[in-house]
């Protein structure tokens, strides 16, 4: 019942912004869309159509008649500071969002400043809250409307990183003063801190969301299948809908895998704008680098007495096919092959498939810190309870305080190979698993490649500030 409801407000979304995209007339046929005729009118008069007279029964007709509707935002003209600081924001930049309330600037001025700076309006969406511009350098090679975010100097993420670091370092100074001293007051700042955190995370967002620097707005749409998008505070959800269109993205409601109800899912349904002709897409290959006989000898102490082994091509420096002739001389013969451009992984297997272990090594991330946690907080109140130095206890909740981050990531500190061999054993037969991707190290399309030869196919993702995408794999067979 989801899955219809999701696949209905795809198709709900798709006729809004694909039929009724400001084309001077438009026909549709209820039948060919699966839509009931009252839906298609609703469509139509969400996105300022009126119905006329059909050309045959099948169908229905609308005619653009803006001039019937509300008209959108329009900022009217702005100063010459205004236009001064657009300039200055569009300087080197090949893409970039205008927001016209933001910029405080109405619409034929964003085109002269652009066009000033060599950029043309490529594409146009607005509301009654705002109105956004696409702006496009001129010159570009033709391609597939896509972000361009690489430019940017401190994003969304970064920022609130560099907060939590900088109150992480707050917390050890205050602790390292009260262990070091009779001072007990530099305590009080662990308690503030944790609020000031918390409420960091709102004040950077609601920051950026008053910023004319809007990157962020197309980042989530990268190409694939689906998306989980957060909606920014400073766009409607009708111009995030629209914005998502031009990238080929519809929505399919909330999404109800992740603990944030505000979080919408996107499906890609159709390709973006086009600009020209798109280049050719050539498929992304790992290029394999040359070995070594120092890594031939550590290849064949690892296939030493063992019945199957992961073997990361980049981690062991030597082709597939180099790793098939050692593996054969051992017993071994490759068993299957994944590969994007960020690695080759080869899994080398001596007859049948090996029983799966029964401890998931993911579990690690969780287990680790809160082991050291109850260690240094039990060790620490202890040792301070029979010495009756409580400068003890405030040592072991600073270590505790430090050791915990690095602990969530203890599995990277692994070779490659040994944590693709850890990711495969997450899937264990069971119905479904989840688990922290980046724990691995493993690139999204070799996750799913190899959750693909284990029977399991994608179901869900949870963006964290811990420990990077919480995801979900369903199993087929």
């Amino acid at each position: 019942m989801q899955r219809d409801q999701q696949a209905w407000l795809v198709r709900f979304g798709e006729l809004r912004y694909r039929a009724f995209s400001g084309t001077p007339v438009v026909e549709v046929a209820p039948a060919q869309w699966g839509l009931d005729p009252t839906t298609i009118r609703q469509a139509a008069h969400s996105r300022r159509y009126r119905e006329t007279a059909p050309g045959h029964a099948e169908a229905l007709r609308f005619e653009f008649a803006p001039g019937f509707f509300p008209p959108p935002f329009d900022r009217g003209p702005g100063t010459e500071a205004d236009r001064r600081r657009l300039a200055k924001l569009l300087h080197g930049q090949e893409q970039f969002w205008a927001s016209s309330r933001k910029l405080r600037l109405g619409r034929d001025e964003i085109g002269k400043a652009a066009a000033a700076a060599g950029m043309t309006v490529v594409a146009e969406a607005a509301d009654a809250t705002d109105r956004l511009l696409l702006l496009r350098r001129t010159g570009l090679p033709d391609e597939e409307l896509r972000p361009r975010t690489a430019g940017r100097r401190l994003d969304l993420t970064t920022a609130q990183t560099l907060a939590g670091l900088l109150g992480i370092a707050v917390v050890t100074a205050g602790t390292w003063v009260a262990a070091t001293s009779e001072q007990k007051w530099p305590l009080v700042l662990i308690p503030v801190y944790l609020v000031a955190a918390v409420a960091a995370q709102f004040l950077i967002r609601a920051i950026a969301g008053r910023s004319p620097r809007m990157p962020w707005l197309d980042e989530p749409f990268d190409g694939s299948a689906q998306v989980i998008v957060l909606p920014p505070p400073s766009v409607s959800a009708e111009l995030l809908g629209e914005v998502a269109s031009l990238y080929g993205y519809f929505s399919a409601g909330p999404c109800e895998s992740t603990r944030n109800t505000l979080d919408l899912l996107f499906r890609k349904t159709r390709p973006g704008l086009v600009f020209g002709t798109p280049a050719p897409r050539v498929t992304p290959s790992y290029e394999v680098p040359a070995g070594s006989p120092d890594r031939e000898q550590w290849l064949r102490n690892h296939l030493d007495g063992r019945d199957e082994l992961w073997v990361s091509v980049r981690h062991a420096q030597l082709t597939p096919a180099r790793i098939a002739e050692i593996a054969g001389a051992e017993g071994l013969l490759p068993a299957a092959e994944f590969a994007d451009s960020t690695d080759r992984i080869v899994l080398l297997r001596r007859g049948s498939p090996v029983p799966r272990p029964k401890f998931r090594m993911s579990f690690t991330g969780f287990l680790a810190p809160a082991g050291w946690a109850a260690l240094c907080f039990v060790g620490g109140l202890s040792t301070a309870a029979l010495t009756g130095d409580d400068r003890i206890a405030v040592i072991g909740f600073a270590l505790a305080v430090l050791g915990v981050p690095p602990l969530l990531w203890v599995l990277r500190a692994f070779p490659r190979s040994v944590r693709v061999g850890w990711l495969a054993g997450e899937f264990d037969g069971s119905t479904s698993v989840t688990f922290f991707s980046g724990q691995f190290g493993v690139s999204p399309e070799l996750i799913r490649q190899i959750a693909a030869f284990h029977g399991y196919f994608f179901r869900s993702q949870t963006a964290t500030s811990a420990q990077g995408t919480l995801v979900t794999y369903a199993r087929l067979r």
